[in-house]
């Protein structure tokens, strides 16, 4: 019922097969099942197929990564080869940011959605 529910309220279809990877490793018990079945979904189908939504996700994900690194950062207890190290992640994480916008900017220009929009 609830993927029908997902189904009828015109959710996007990585996020009901995500919801079904969770349901299984629930059952499952096989820790880390959905995130890996998320990954996937992220490199095939956001960056080989250049699907915009789970791209957007990934580019979500780095945006609050980064947010956290750089409030760590600020921590004084850190040595300075640490915040050597802290800041060359917070550049990659620019980086990647800036990656993934220009490839979500060129996906919504090239392809449509996966988005079922209801009648």
């Amino acid at each position: 019922m609830e993927i029908l529910k997902m189904i009828h309220s015109g959710e996007s279809p990585f996020d009901i097969i995500y919801h079904i990877a969770k349901r299984l490793e629930d059952v499952s018990g096989e820790p880390g099942y959905a995130k890996y079945v998320e990954d996937q979904i992220r490199a095939v189908y956001g960056f080989a197929l250049e699907h915009v939504k789970p791209m957007k996700d990934e580019l979500h994900e780095v945006e609050e990564r980064l947010k956290r690194i750089e409030k760590s950062y600020e921590n004084p207890d850190f040595t300075e080869e640490e915040h050597i190290r802290i800041g060359f992640a917070i550049n990659r994480h620019k980086k990647n940011i800036e990656r993934l916008k220009v490839m979500i900017q060129k996906a919504e220009a090239d392809h449509d959605d996966m988005t079922i929009v209801k009648n």
